[in-house]
C-alpha cells in the first residue's frame, strides 16, 4: 500500500472532475477512500490541485528491493 507523499504516475490522459483540463501525468499520493464499494485514491496534482481517481488509472510501482 502507498503512504501519503509518495509520488506516482498515472496511465494514462485523466480529465479534471472539476475542471475539465487533463491533470498531469504525475502527482503525489494523499489518501485512499471508498465510496460505494469503490476504492479510490485522492492524488494531488501540484497547481491542477487534488482529484480522487481509480486504482486502476495508476501504473504499477516497480519492485523496491
Amino acid at each position: 500500500m502507498m503512504k501519503p507523499g509518495e509520488p506516482l504516475k498515472t496511465n494514462k490522459p485523466i480529465r479534471s472532475q472539476k475542471t475539465g483540463v487533463v491533470l498531469p501525468r504525475e502527482g503525489t499520493f494523499v489518501r485512499a477512500i471508498e465510496n460505494m464499494g469503490r476504492q479510490l485514491i485522492l492524488v494531488n496534482f501540484g497547481p491542477a490541485g487534488e482529484e480522487y481517481i481509480f486504482p486502476d488509472e495508476i501504473l504499477p510501482e516497480p519492485n523496491k528491493a
